[in-house]
């Protein structure tokens, strides 16, 4: 049985979607770069989805299951809580998405595809997921000081 998270808790929706966003455009910078970063960046992608359904979630639902497949995640959202049905092709992308949850324990014998040519897709999909959310969330997150983030303070260290 998979331990439920809750606003009870003291998790924010709008926190989740701010840690949502970072990972989502670190994936984007790294895919960027080189092919040596892509399953870096496949992995911050999956978890960025991942963590932007869990704020829809918790804003829709108060509460979620501390689980990582995006399908389950989002057919919780579509059964419970009014999003709209996926296009083929999202669906096709948040199921490659699920595959890129693999890239954290890399297989040789099952290896996961991964590449700069699959961003576009995985912005797309981001995108539709934002404008379909709650305005709730992403109103709280615009709210937010200027450097903090989930309760903490973001500093740069001082180089000498």
């Amino acid at each position: 049985m998979p331990r439920i998270f809750s606003t009870k808790d003291g998790f924010v929706p709008s926190d989740f979607l701010h840690a949502a966003l970072d990972h989502v455009t670190a994936a984007q910078a790294l895919f960027a770069t080189d092919p040596s970063h892509y399953d870096s960046a496949g992995y911050l992608a999956h978890i960025g989805v991942e963590l932007l359904l869990k704020a829809w979630l918790l804003e829709a639902a108060g509460q979620f299951e501390g689980i990582h497949n995006l399908q389950s995640l989002y057919a919780q959202l579509l059964v419970a809580h009014a999003a709209p049905k996926l296009s083929a092709s999202q669906a096709r992308v948040l199921e490659m998405l699920d595959q890129f949850e693999q890239l954290r324990y890399p297989n040789p014998l099952q290896p996961t595809e991964v590449g700069d040519s699959d961003w576009a897709d995985i912005e797309s999909l981001v995108d539709f997921l934002r404008r379909s959310m709650p305005t709730a969330i992403p109103e709280n997150m615009e709210k937010t000081q200027f450097g903090r983030k989930g309760g903490r303070v973001l500093m740069a260290k001082k180089m000498e």
